[in-house]
C-alpha cells in the first residue's frame, strides 16, 4: 500500500497511527516489523514514535535517543505486538556500528516494532519487508507518506 495523509494535527496523526498499527498486526511474521522513518529535522519522526508508543500503551516517555541511538519499551495490554524499540541512526557512519547494538538479533524478535529515525544511514541493513514512512512538511501541512508495499 502505498499512502499519503495529512497529519498536521495530533488527531491525524493518531489516526494514521491506528491503520498501521493494523496493517502491522495484519502481517503475519516471525521476526520484528520494521518501521523507516525519514524526513528532514522537525519533521515529526519522533512525535510519530512517541504516538505510536501511546498507541501501545507505552506509559513511558518517549525522547529521541539521538546520543544513546536505541532505546527499548515494554507495550501495556498488548496481544500482538510487546515491544517498542526506538533507533536514531542519525550519528551512524558505518553500519558495522549497527553490530554492536544486536541489530541482527533485534529483527529476529518476534512481536517487536523497530521504529528507525535517519533509516537511510542503515538502508542496507533493512528487511525486504520494512515499512517506510516518510515525513514533511508543506507549507502549513505536515505529510506522512506510507509505502509499506514490500511489507506482506
Amino acid at each position: 500500500m502505498k499512502k499519503e495523509l495529512d497529519v498536521s494535527n495530533l488527531d491525524d496523526l493518531d489516526l494514521a497511527v491506528k491503520e498501521i498499527l493494523e496493517r502491522l498486526e495484519s502481517v503475519d511474521s516471525n521476526s520484528a516489523q520494521v518501521l523507516a522513518l525519514y524526513g528532514d529535522l522537525g519533521a515529526g519522526k519522533t512525535t510519530f514514535v512517541q504516538t505510536l508508543g501511546r498507541g501501545l500503551g507505552i506509559e513511558e516517555t518517549i525522547t529521541s535517543p539521538t546520543f544513546v541511538i536505541m532505546k527499548l519499551y515494554e507495550t501495556e495490554g498488548q496481544e500482538i505486538i510487546k515491544e517498542l524499540v526506538h533507533i536514531d541512526a542519525y550519528r551512524i557512519e558505518l553500519v558495522d556500528e549497527m553490530r554492536v547494538l544486536g541489530f541482527a538479533e533485534l529483527l529476529q524478535r518476534k512481536g517487536t516494532i523497530i521504529c528507525i529515525e535517519w533509516a537511510d544511514k542503515i538502508s542496507e541493513l533493512l528487511p525486504p519487508h520494512t515499512f517506510h514512512l516518510n515525513l514533511s512538511l508543506d507549507g502549513d501541512k505536515r505529510i506522512l507518506k506510507i509505502d509499506d508495499s514490500n511489507a506482506s
